[in-house]
Parts: C-alpha cells; structure tokens; sequence
C-alpha cells in the first residue's frame, strides 16, 4: 500500500478497525454475557503500578443491575472465560473494577496482524472519507517578521491538519495571509520617502519593518513606542517629524484601494518579496498549503456580505453612520462592525466573506481557524452571524495560548523579542554545539543535517508537547536534551533501534507465540494504543496528546529494552521475534512524530 493510499484513508472494503477496537469489542461482548447487561462497556488503561493491561470500571452498571460495583466486578472476574487460548489470561476483582491481563501471544497476533496488513499506514483510518476540512494557519503579516507569535499557529495547525489527513478527510490548508489595510498606506509612504529598493530586495521582511517603525516614529515626535511593537534602529540625519504623516498614510491606502497604478505596484511587491522570504521560513518547517490567499483576495467578496446582512435584517446603522450587527440575544454582548462610516470595510467583513466563499467552493464539514486565544470574541462574532446568514459548516477557532521566554513576557523595550527564523537558527547551532561535544568524529555535513533535523524538530515538540490552550516558555536547556520529555529523546530512541537492526545477525521476523515476558507484552499493548492517540488527538484539536503518547511509549521501550535481551536473546527465532518487535516500535514512532511534523534520523 502506497502513502498516497494512506493519505486518502484507502484500506479497502475489508478495513474494520485496529486491534485496541477489536480486542475492546471482544471484551465487552465478554461482560455483557457475564452480567446479562445489554449497556455500554467502558475499557480504561489502568495506572502504572497496577498489575494489568485493561480495567473495566463497574460503577456505571450498578443502576441496572441493583448491585454494589464490587459485587458486580467479582461476578464479571469470575464468569468471563479467561486462561487456555483464550483472549484474557486472567481477570480479578479489584473494588469496583475488573482488572484484566491479556494473553500475550493473542495481543501480539492481533497488533501484527494490522501491521502487515497496513504497513506505513497503521494509525491510519477511514473515518473523514468523503468529508472535506478547511483549514486557516499560519496567516503572517506581510512586510513584517515571521515572528515568535507565528509559531504556535504554523505549527500547530500544520500538525492537525497531518492528523485529520491521516483519518481520511480531504484537508483544505489556507494561508490566509495579512496583506490589506491602512498599515500599506503607510508603508507606502515610508517606501517613496525614505526606502531603497535594493536594501529591500537584499532584505525584505526587516527592511520593510524598519521603513514601517520609522514612519510611526516620525508620528510620534519621538515619544516611545508602546508595549510590544517592534523597533528598528532610527536613522539620526531623519528629517523632522510631521504631524500630517497619518492623513498622508490614508491618501495613500485611498490610493491603492482606488487601484492607482503605481500604489498597486508597490503592494504587490511587498507581497512578492515578503512570500519569498517566507517560504525559506516554512521549506525548513517542511509546511506548505494548499492555496496561499490574503486578506485582498476577499475584497472584491465584501460587497455581498453586507447585502446578505441587510438582506436577513441583521444590519442597523450605529450614530456615526457605521453599519453593524447586534448579537446580544446569543450571548455577545459586543456588536460586529462590518463597515465604517466612510463605507471602508474592516477586517471582520473580510472574514465573513472568507468563511462563504470556503463554504461555496469546497463543501466542507468543519471550517477550522488556528488563530491565538486573543481573537477569541472576534470568532464567537463571525460564527454566529455566519449561522445565521444560513451556513450549516461546523466552524472551530483552535485558540491558543502565548509564546515567552524564560526570563519572562517577550517585551521589546526590555530586548526581549525573538523572531521566528532567529529561534531555528538558534536551535541548530546549540545542537551543533552538543555535537561537536559528544561527537566529534561525525563529518561536518552528517553534522549540520543532525542539527537541523534535531534544532527544527525540538523547536516543533516543545509547543506541541503542550496543552495548546497553554503559554509556552521557550526554555533552551529542556527543549534540547535527549534525556527529557523533548523531541531530540525520541528521535535519539528511533536512532538507537536503528542501530540495533544494523548490528543484527537475524531477519526481524515477529513470531507472537514467543511472547511472555511482561515488558514484550506491555511494549505490544502500547503499539496497539497508536490509532486510538491518533485519533483523539485529531477530533480533539489537540497534538499534544499525540507527543505525550509517543513520549510514554518511548519509556515503555527503555523499560523493554532494559529487561529483555534482544541480540543476545538466546536463540534465533527469539532473536528474530524480538527484532521484529522493536523495528516495529521505530516505525510507530517514526510515523507518530512525522504526523507530528518531525523527521527522524537513522544515525544520531
């Protein structure tokens, strides 16, 4: 089976669910029959230090069976069928839970048996097939630097947009980019008086940005500029500051917006040369979309949002003329501008005609927005008047928190402001540095690759290892070690079975049978729980529970590999059997931190 087949959720009719679903159905057909309860059975994994791979919790059958949970789990202990051939190799009572061991060499054929059937493509399922997801991530400024902020939205929705594709669903990645609105009026204006074209091709995005400060500056009179917006160094010989440089920004914007040659001249380039310079960003990332479309792209689309309004008798006119919508009767109290009083639309109107035309163009069962926590209220806005316009498409804001640096809240007058590029370039070099360290003898080619690979990918896991809802400090001595919960502990976990494998005599060779040691049997029973990561990873949004199984299962092989011999295992076959096992381990975390958005190394 091709990754193509993989991407499109093509298992074929004969696709009925992993092992975990199968081995789960078989035991709750098992306490059914046991209490004569025709309800819902809930499986849990038990916590670490109890003796058993499944619990059963009986507290939700004690209603219908007018039993006390731990009378009802000592009857269920005792009558499933359990020992010999059977799928449970023991079951007991343990207060109001059934505790549950399973047959090794059961689990085992069960788990193998999907791996040879889907190869690459386990954890891979059927579930969107004919659905479509659009998703909006990433969406940087134009002429401004791909900042620290970007981060979270580029790399979590990449992620999510991998997990839902990986389900079977049509993904539909939009990079809705920030490129329209009175900020090119000014950029405009500092351009023609103060810019140089061959500094800005040489260096876009800080150039453009310098340009961008210098005319607020200029505003300012030199007064300091506020919290969190960013400086550039100011050129002493600056002509004075001019008082009309605001309503000279605005003749500008009026001029673009009217379609002036030479205004629409410049914008553009600003744009072509700011996606340039983003996509060296995004290559590294190893992130691409499927269609790339501004803000501008909605503009000539605006005109039929405020007719639909009107339409459905949603719009009311506020004192200064300006048309909005109040939505107080569904719980937001802050009315929806979507014109000005001069008829300019703003970046609500925008939205609103993104979310229709993605509606009409692709049919899509959920629209998607990785957008941060602060434009929470903004969502519940657009949302709501999009249902009530009369779309049906389940829309979500994937909120999430902000990005600081140990030493505290990112603040640029206290330099504490880091830019995008400058994380990864960062990340490499301290890698490159524990190399040169550790391991000396590595060519400087097979260096700089590891460094990439492992800076990038610490850079990656360590958002997405968190609650995304959570800020996230940028810590560089834990997101870099190969001993912690970090990326550079898993890869160098693939790397070691690789290592493994080179060194082996044997053809892995999987042989269930031979399985009865606990750690096989606890390693086998984490494989089999990759599907179900996968998947609650996906409808819940959240990636990090994904990182948080890989990083378990990770533990679980050391655990294995520190109990149970595997070159030396005493005879071919188990040799063999064992190899097969932990070639299996790499390809699960192999394929687990690839929907993750990271790439392995099979040397480190």
């Amino acid at each position: 089976m091709s990754n193509n087949d993989c991407a499109t959720g093509n298992f074929g009719d004969n696709f009925a669910g992993y092992a975990q679903d199968r081995i789960w159905a078989e035991i709750g057909d098992m306490i059914r029959a046991a209490l004569g309860y025709d309800g819902e059975v809930r499986i849990e994994h038990p916590p670490q230090g109890i003796d058993a791979d499944l619990a059963v919790p009986c507290f939700p059958f004690a209603k219908a069976l007018k039993k006390a949970p731990p009378v009802i789990a000592a009857e269920a202990a005792g009558k499933i069928p359990q020992g010999g051939d059977s799928l449970i190799a023991g079951a007991e009572a343990a207060g109001g839970y059934v505790n549950i061991r399973l047959n090794g060499a059961k689990l085992a054929g069960e788990v193998f048996r999907d791996f040879e059937l889907y190869s690459s493509c386990y954890g891979d399922t059927r579930e969107g097939e004919g659905k479509t997801i659009v998703m909006d991530f990433s969406s940087p400024n134009i002429a401004k630097p791909f900042s620290v902020g970007n981060i979270r939205s580029t790399i979590i929705g990449h992620a999510i947009y991998s997990l839902f594709k990986s389900q079977g669903y049509r993904m539909v990645g939009i990079n809705h980019l920030g490129d329209w609105g009175t900020q090119f009026g000014k950029l405009i204006y500092a351009y023609q008086a103060w810019g140089d074209r061959e500094k800005v091709e040489k260096d876009p995005i800080r150039e453009l940005l310098a340009l961008y400060v210098r005319f607020h500056e200029e505003c300012r009179q030199g007064q300091p500029p506020p919290e969190g917006e960013e400086m550039a160094q100011l050129d002493e010989s600056a002509p004075p500051a001019n008082p009309l440089l605001e309503e000279e920004a605005r003749k500008r914007f009026k001029l673009l917006e009217d379609g002036d040659e030479e205004a629409v001249a410049l914008w553009k380039w600003f744009v072509q040369v700011s996606l340039q310079d983003f996509s060296r960003i995004y290559n590294r990332l190893g992130v691409s979309f499927d269609f790339v479309q501004g803000e501008s792209f909605y503009m000539d689309k605006t005109g039929e949002v405020i007719e639909l309004v009107k339409e459905k008798g949603l719009a009311e006119r506020d004192a200064d003329g300006s048309l909005l919508v109040r939505l107080d009767k569904y719980g937001i109290d802050t009315p929806l501008l979507l014109q000005k009083s001069d008829g300019a639309t703003l970046y609500a109107t925008r939205d609103m005609a993104g979310l229709i035309y993605r509606t009409r163009t692709f049919s899509p069962s959920m629209i998607l927005y990785v957008v941060g926590s602060e434009q929470k209220l903004h969502f519940r806005q657009c949302f709501q008047l999009f249902h009530l316009l009369g779309f049906d498409a389940r829309c979500h804001h994937i909120d999430f928190g902000i990005v600081s640096l140990k030493e505290g809240k990112m603040s640029t007058r206290a330099g504490r402001v880091i830019f995008f590029e400058d994380v990864l370039e960062e990340a490499c070099q301290r890698v490159a540095g524990i190399l040169e360290e550790k391991r000396p003898d590595l060519q400087m080619e097979e260096k700089e690759k590891i460094a990439q690979v492992v800076g990038i990918g610490a850079v990656k896991f360590n958002d997405l290892s968190q609650s995304r809802v959570k800020n996230v400090i940028f810590d560089w001595d834990k997101m870099l070690s190969f001993d912690g919960d970090t990326a550079p502990y898993l890869q160098y976990s693939y790397a070691r079975v690789q290592s493994i494998l080179r060194k082996a005599d044997a053809e892995p060779k999987f042989l269930p049978g031979l399985i009865k040691e606990k750690a096989e049997i606890r390693l086998i029973g984490f494989l089999a729980r990759f599907p179900g990561a996968v998947r609650e990873a996906a409808g819940k949004f959240s990636p990090h529970l994904l990182a948080q199984y890989l990083l378990e299962l990770a533990r679980c092989f050391t655990e294995f590999y520190q109990a149970v011999p595997v070159l030396k295992a005493g005879s071919g076959e188990l040799t063999a059997s064992r190899l097969g096992l932990i070639r299996s381990y790499a390809a699960v975390m192999k394929k687990g931190l690839m929907l993750l958005g990271i790439d392995v190394l099979d040397r480190m």
